[in-house]
């Protein structure tokens, strides 16, 4: 198990790739606090999981800067520090551009760029040197998909805060990753099987949440000890 012994926090972790990066972590042997919004059960079942018994559940709105401190502490108490960040939490309104709401454009924007800047910010304090950070952006950023000029615009600047944040933690040998899915088999890229992109993946398929998990934990791992201020692509060929 190539994470044994670390602790890690991912948030949005209840579901979707959250729910897979946290399940994969732990079977990795790494002490998961699988961060949710509202839905309890599901993240207490996958830190139920944990076989050694150390992961658990934890309250977490990334567009809360209290909720990300009573969280902090919570985390602190159970595992004193932290080694892996999974910056995953995210939303999606997906809309024309001429129909985007102010109020849409900007929840979009607080959680999915905002969120991964607060929830970092507070626990880079509580990181070991030499742990990792990864963001979950998108092939959306890199490409502009359709109908989500919001969700492209957070994910594309997610990109930007991984390779600035990388030569802000280099100091303390912390490395900061993005990994960024095409097209994966969860509800959030449901609208998109309507929209042709699925015939321009070249391995004509849609990805697995856990196929994005495998990645994210080479990325935590020490056999990515010289990787950093990278975005690795998890698209089957949709964007290269």
């Amino acid at each position: 198990m190539m994470l044994r012994g670390t602790a890690a926090l991912v948030t949005g972790g209840s579901r979707g790739i959250g729910a897979a990066i946290a399940r994969r972590l732990i079977a990795e042997g790494s002490s998961v606090a699988v961060a949710y919004q509202k839905e309890a059960s599901l993240a207490t079942k996958i830190a139920k999981s944990d076989p050694r018994g150390k992961s658990f559940a934890v309250a977490l709105n990334v567009c809360s800067r209290a909720s990300i401190r009573r969280a902090r502490a919570v985390l602190q108490k159970r595992f004193g520090t932290l080694d892996i960040l999974v910056n995953n939490a995210g939303i999606n309104r997906p809309n024309d551009f001429d129909k985007i709401s102010e109020e849409d454009w900007a929840a979009v924007l607080d959680t999915n760029l905002g969120g991964p800047f607060r929830v970092t910010q507070e626990f880079l304090p509580v990181m070991r040197d030499g742990g990792a950070i990864v963001m979950i952006s998108s092939v959306s950023g890199q490409y502009g998909g359709p109908r989500t000029t919001h969700y492209a615009a957070s994910k594309a600047g997610l990109v930007a805060l991984t390779e600035n944040l990388a030569i802000f933690c280099a100091s303390r040998n912390i490395r900061v990753n993005a990994v960024s899915p095409g097209l994966i088999e969860t509800p959030m890229a449901a609208a998109a099987k309507n929209l042709g992109i699925a015939d321009k993946v070249l391995l004509k398929r849609m990805g697995t949440p856990d196929e994005v998990a495998a990645v994210v934990a080479f990325l935590a791992s020490r056999d990515a000890s010289y990787i950093t201020a990278q975005t690795l692509n998890v698209n089957g060929g949709l964007y290269f």
